[in-house]
């Protein structure tokens, strides 16, 4: 009975080693695959490691290079005989890249610049004027100065800048330039309404009381001439126009007319720095009617006074209204 305990002994022992043992080994086989979770914790986005150009036991990876050769067209041609051929060399296929483009369309834009530039078509010759009355072409052109000079060197603002500049009597300058060479350019021309003669020059005055000089002593000059012996008074010049171009007041100008009506015929109006404006009658007595203010009632009043003089048969040297309120007569200078 004993051996037979110990026999089932020692074989129970030795099948709980064998569980053992398979036990420890499925334990070993086990690998555990971190979850999602832990795999996260750990590194993250790691690149997959790429071996190029290197030798893995006796597999080699190489990269593929690609041929830079093109292929070559091949041309044949039948001849009349039967069964016989012949061969032409093969060429070679031209592609035209985009740098070659480039090339060729900056070497274009070049010469065609070089030709706009050189040929004696695009260079004016002399700029055709339009509008001009008393002036002439010439002296517009002496002016503009634009005789072979390429017509894409002109800049109509400074042009029409220089002739504002010299001619005063243009009221208007617009300049244009065309293709191949043409400059034109379109004025307006001042209408003088008045003439002024002082220290010996001669100017010229529109209804803006905007001056300018007589060019030519041939040129027809308006029939209302003032004498003058003084300047006007450049304080009432500025305070009543702003343009540097500016004569006399608009308001001058309109008095100047209206005295022109009740001057004799042939007879030219005078200005005093003093006394204002006024004429020398050709009965011999000198009238002056001060500054430009109450005009018409300056000319009522001198009528009448002349009416009162002729009745009483008096002949005055002088006869002044510069004053509404005190007008006065002289038979004396």
């Amino acid at each position: 009975m004993a051996r037979t305990r110990r026999t089932s002994g020692s074989f129970v022992d030795s099948l709980e080693k064998q569980l053992r043992t398979r036990k420890e080994g499925k334990k070993r086989k086990v690998v555990r695959t971190p979850s999602s979770r832990q795999a996260g914790y750990g590194e993250r986005n790691v690149p997959p490691v790429l071996i190029r150009g290197a030798n893995i036991g006796d597999i080699t990876w190489q990269p593929r290079s690609r041929s830079k050769t093109k292929p070559r067209r091949r041309y044949d041609v039948a001849l009349n005989m039967p069964g016989v051929e012949m061969r032409l060399p093969s060429l070679p296929q031209v592609a035209v890249g985009w740098r070659l483009a480039s090339f060729l369309l900056v070497a274009a834009l070049g010469m065609l610049l070089y030709h706009l530039w050189s040929s004696p078509q695009y260079r004016i010759q002399t700029a055709r004027v339009i509008g001009l009355q008393r002036l002439t072409s010439q002296d517009v052109n002496a002016v503009l100065n634009v005789r072979d000079e390429r017509i894409f060197a002109i800049d109509p603002g400074i042009l029409q800048k220089k002739l504002m500049q010299a001619f005063p009597e243009f009221s208007r300058v617009d300049v244009k330039v065309n293709l191949p060479g043409e400059v034109i350019v379109k004025v307006d021309e001042r209408q003088p309404i008045l003439t002024w003669r002082q220290d010996g020059r001669t100017i010229l005055v529109d209804a803006n009381g905007v001056s300018f000089p007589m060019r030519d002593d041939s040129t027809a000059v308006p029939a209302v001439v003032v004498e003058a012996h003084g300047s006007l008074p450049v304080q009432e010049v500025q305070m009543e126009s702003p343009s540097l171009d500016q004569f006399m007041p608009v308001e001058m100008v309109s008095a100047i007319l209206s005295m022109s009506a009740q001057v004799p015929a042939g007879t030219p109006l005078s200005y005093d720095p003093q006394r204002g404006l006024g004429w020398q009658d050709t009965q011999g007595w000198e009238v002056y009617f001060g500054d430009t203010r109450n005009m018409d009632m300056k000319l009522r009043l001198y009528r009448a006074i002349l009416e009162k003089l002729d009745k009483d048969d008096i002949m005055p040297a002088l006869i002044s209204v510069e004053h509404v309120h005190l007008p006065y007569y002289r038979l004396e200078r």
